[in-house]
Formats: C-alpha cells, sequence, structure tokens
C-alpha cells in the first residue's frame, strides 16, 4: 500500500504549503482489425470513434508495420488532435502494437519488446508530466481460436510477459490491455494473469462479475467483439459475443496515491448489453449515437475499451526565504464509498472535517456542505451520472477524492 506524507513548508515570512492535485486521464484500448499504409478505406469512421471517446493515451493493436502505424497518426490521430505524438514503433511478426499520446500530459520514454512464439508484446513505458509518474502499458494481441492448444499457447504467451513483469520493483504502476482472445475465466491465460501468489500480477476491474464463461447472454455488457453479423474487411462475425479485449492493472494502481485507477471507469464502448448475437449498428443502441454505432461497426470487429486514471501530484505555492522549518503532517484516513455510487455516498474521516464540497466534472459546485463532521451519508440520487469530485477541509487543508455517479 502507497503511504502518503504531506509536507508543509513554514517560516517567519511567508507559508509554504504543498497542495495535492489531480490529473484525471482518459486510456483506452483498441484492435482496429488490420490497418495497413492503404488506410483500408475506414479512416473517416476510425476518426469518428477517436474523436467521440479524444483519450490522453491511445494503444492499438493490428497494426501492419511501420506504414501503418504512421498513417493510422496521420490520417486518423492527428486529424483528431494535432497535439498528438506517436511513441516509437517497432516492427513485428504478423500484427503490431502501436500508442499514441498527448504530448502535453505525457512523455514516452521507451518501446520494449516481449518476445512471444508468435507476435511480439510492447511494453511502452510513459512518464506523466505533471506527477513525474513512471507507468507501463503492456500491449498485447495473444493467439487467437478456441481449443486446447490455442489456450496453452496463449498461457505461453502470458508467462512470457509475466517474467518480465516479475522484475518489476512491487510499487511499479504497470497495465496490460489488448486482444487476449481468452473465453472464461478458467483458461490457464487468465488465472495466471491474476494469480496473487505471484510477485508480478494483475487486476481484473471486472472480477466477479461476470460468469465463468463469458461468451454467454448473461455477460452481455462486457463483450468486445464482434461488431458484425456478416464477413467483409476480414473481421470476425457472430455479433457481440465475447470479451476478448481487457484492461488489467497492477496492485499499485489499484490503490490510491501516485497512479490510480478510478473505479467504476471502464467502459466498453457503445455496448449497451442489448446486442447480444447482433451487429453494433442495429438501431436502437442505449449508449451511442447510429452515427458513432456505424464507424464502431465500419472500423473493426472488436469495439474499443476506455479507463479513468488519475494521476496525483503536489501544487506548491513558494516565496524564496532563507530560514525555514520543515512540518511533517500525515494524511487523514478519508474514506468515501460505495463507488460507483447510486444513491447513498458516505464519507468519513478519522479527522474532522471542516467543510465539504462537491463538484461535477466541469469544475462547478453542486452541493457543499458546511458543518464540521467525522461521517456524513450525503444524498446523490438526483446528481446526473457523471464524475464528481469530493474535496474536504481538514485541519485547514484540502483533499480530494474523485466517485462516479451511476
Amino acid at each position: 500500500m502507497k503511504q502518503f506524507i504531506l509536507v508543509v513548508m513554514v517560516c517567519s515570512l511567508s507559508n509554504f504549503v504543498k497542495a495535492q492535485a489531480f490529473d484525471t486521464c482518459l486510456i483506452m484500448s483498441y484492435n482496429v482489425l488490420n490497418f495497413d499504409y492503404s488506410g483500408n478505406g475506414k479512416e473517416q469512421f476510425l476518426k469518428e470513434v477517436i474523436d467521440s471517446i479524444h483519450p490522453d493515451i491511445l494503444v492499438v493493436q493490428e497494426l501492419i508495420e511501420l506504414s501503418g502505424a504512421s498513417r493510422f497518426r496521420d490520417s486518423v490521430v492527428l486529424k483528431v488532435d494535432t497535439n498528438y505524438a506517436m511513441g516509437t514503433f517497432i516492427n513485428s511478426f504478423d500484427t503490431d502494437n502501436g500508442i499514441y499520446f498527448r504530448k502535453d500530459k505525457f512523455g514516452f520514454i521507451s518501446n520494449t519488446v516481449v518476445k512471444t512464439e508468435l507476435r511480439d508484446i510492447n511494453a511502452f513505458k510513459l512518464q506523466h508530466s505533471l506527477s513525474n509518474e513512471i507507468f507501463y502499458i503492456y500491449s498485447v494481441h495473444l493467439k487467437a481460436s478456441s481449443g486446447g492448444t490455442n489456450a496453452d499457447q496463449r498461457k505461453r504467451e502470458v508467462d512470457s510477459l509475466l517474467k518480465v513483469i516479475n522484475l518489476l520493483p512491487e510499487d511499479a504502476n504497470y497495465m496490460v490491455v489488448g486482444d487476449f482472445n481468452i473465453y472464461d475465466s478458467n483458461e490457464d491465460a487468465y488465472t495466471a494473469l491474476i494469480d496473487d501468489s505471484d510477485v508480478g500480477y494483475f487486476i481484473d476491474p471486472l472480477a466477479g462479475l461476470l460468469t465463468t464463461t463469458w461468451n454467454s447472454a448473461s455477460n452481455a455488457p462486457y463483450h468486445t467483439q464482434s461488431t458484425r453479423i456478416e464477413s467483409f474487411g476480414g473481421g470476425s462475425t457472430g455479433g457481440m459475443d465475447d470479451r476478448f479485449d481487457m484492461m488489467l492493472h497492477s496492485q499499485a494502481i489499484e490503490d490510491e496515491g501516485g497512479m490510480f485507477y478510478l473505479v467504476g471507469s471502464l467502459n466498453e464502448i457503445g455496448n449497451d448489453g442489448a446486442h447480444y448475437n447482433g451487429a453494433m449498428n442495429t438501431m436502437p443502441n442505449g449508449v451511442v449515437s447510429a452515427t458513432l454505432a456505424n464507424a464502431l461497426y465500419q472500423s473493426s470487429d472488436h469495439i474499443p475499451l476506455e479507463a479513468l486514471y488519475v494521476f496525483e501530484y503536489v501544487l506548491t505555492d513558494t516565496t524564496v526565504d532563507t530560514n525555514l522549518a520543515v512540518i511533517s503532517i500525515a494524511k487523514p484516513e478519508l474514506k468515501i464509498f460505495p463507488n460507483p455510487v447510486n444513491d447513498l455516498l458516505h464519507i468519513s474521516s478519522n479527522k474532522a472535517i471542516e467543510l465539504l464540497s462537491i463538484y461535477n466534472s466541469a469544475g462547478i459546485l453542486v452541493m457543499q456542505n458546511e458543518q464540521s463532521f467525522l461521517t456524513e451519508a450525503i444524498v446523490t440520487s438526483k446528481l446526473p451520472s457523471g464524475i464528481y469530485s469530493a474535496v474536504v477541509i481538514i485541519d485547514g487543508l484540502s483533499y480530494r477524492k474523485l466517485f462516479v455517479k451511476q
């Protein structure tokens, strides 16, 4: 677990205060189905998809060589926002992984290959500019198809990844995203990924929400493949019936502080849970427009995943002084639950909360409680669905917790 110390600089002439700040970033993973140097006639559809999400980091599978990765950058990503940059590309056997990121938010450090017997796994190492947090995103496209032989190969590919993960520090921030081609929670590749008896392991945000066999109607809201019921452009058919795409992360990211996952933010873009064995662009779609549903349908046989990750950093207001004293203050034990929330949000602290303010994602104050308390239940039933921040004042200092209203 991460430990926090808030350092307050005090001097005879000025107060030096380091205050917490948060940058919420959207990371997206997308299998774009054999995108090559020609653009495959689907660039406009991919632009519509990317523009509708506008991720801070986009990790892509099934690019074809550097020419395809560069064309995707120039004809799709940069058409959405010229602030994007492409990370170093390494050509692999079969299809390739790529990464695109907002260069005002992140610095790219390296791309390292993890060799498997089929497609390379790419380890993208980045740094968040405001917090200086370093993190790794591993992009995978494991062996496809059902059957014991294919499942065994997926397990060997995962073993290659875990050997690398086990060399990272215990508190490392790392994720693995992409097309896993895994069929159920009993498959050896999946159980190896989430085995917390190992040094390095991953946490699945959807663990416990799905039944054992994923390609069933009961798991319809979590399926990511296939958008189609007819064959074209080389994609799979059969309609939405498989959870092949995932975003898993390390224990360090699960813990708040530094870089952490915003609970409840993982989303299968365009899946309303009502298209089991059906085509993505069959209307109505309860979560996206007809235009976006058709763009998803035309772009790939997979839909993208998105999730929010928060980077904690320090804002410092200082004046130069030569006579400083340093006071270390332990961060209060602030809890907020459930998260996501429907009707009633519970907030508690081991130290008195002097002021509670709740802001929506646009930074507008929507609720405030000026009464001092240790524990309080806040009615949230009338708040629109979305991401909110609860800002509390404790001992004159500000602390923030993010939550999702369903």
